[in-house]
């Protein structure tokens, strides 16, 4: 199933999350808490010279954070859906290779994670960070994950204990004539229940563990909204020490499975 041309891939309209994001990869502005938080995870279980594959690696800005958080040697491929990210991704990290010697080797991708245009056990590791509560379902995209990792799959995602279906509408505020918004973006929250349904039925699965995602800080989360020239309308605000956007409470999660 490929999603190439739905209606929700709307990232490449959204030009100044790629300027921000580039920014970060190129240490101009601040690396992101998540993507600090994601290499800590990825640090844990990636061993020397393994190859990891980041799927909605954007601008790079992950593999910023996976340079400083990472205290092993691997190999990186960033693939993304949105071509303009990938544009900057390259000439952020163009030659990054030869200047680092923990990097091994950098490339990137233009893929969907619906069809990834890898093999079977491409990379050690597969990491996908603050994607599938964009997209419009997630059977097909895990299994893509697990499909192409050899030993681990890391997932940071909204996952709570119960399911939500949402969709962010944009500027202009369109709507058909069925009451469907002509301009949004999903912004989708997943019950542990569920995940583990996909999960356990997949003879890929060794075993899966999920965690809250905690480490951040909060200072840093509320300058991050100065990063932008308009205040933006998808953006992790702090209220009472919680992660919301505007009125959703964010239970981020860290999803890692182990591959048999």
């Amino acid at each position: 199933m490929n999603m190439e041309n739905e209606d929700w891939r709307v990232w490449d309209e959204e030009k100044e999350y790629g300027d921000v994001f580039f920014k970060r990869a190129t240490g101009s502005l601040p690396e992101m808490e998540s993507s600090k938080a994601a290499a800590k995870a990825v640090n844990k279980i990636i061993s020397d010279q393994d190859s990891l594959l980041d799927v909605g690696c954007g601008t790079g800005h992950y593999l910023k954070s996976l340079i400083s958080g990472v205290d092993k040697s691997f190999s990186y491929t960033g693939a993304d859906a949105t071509g303009y990210y990938i544009e900057l991704a390259t000439k952020a990290w163009s030659g990054v290779a030869d200047s680092n010697e923990n990097v091994l080797s950098v490339k990137f991708k233009q893929a969907d994670i619906f069809n990834l245009p890898f093999e079977d056990q491409y990379a050690d590791v597969v990491m996908c960070n603050n994607v599938l509560l964009h997209l419009p379902s997630v059977a097909t995209p895990i299994q893509e994950l697990i499909r192409t990792a050899k030993k681990y799959v890391v997932i940071r995602a909204l996952i709570g204990n119960s399911t939500f279906r949402t969709k962010q509408v944009h500027e202009p505020e369109v709507f058909d004539e069925n009451g469907e918004p002509e301009n949004f973006h999903f912004y989708n929250i997943y019950s542990e229940n569920y995940i583990s349904s996909l999960l356990n039925g997949n003879d890929c699965v060794k075993s899966f563990s999920f965690s809250s995602d905690t480490d951040y800080n909060v200072d840093n989360i509320t300058k991050s909204m100065t990063d932008y020239s308009e205040e933006p309308t998808d953006i992790t605000t702090i209220v009472n020490g919680m992660q919301v956007n505007n009125y959703i409470i964010q239970p981020w999660q860290f999803l890692i499975i182990e591959i048999k």
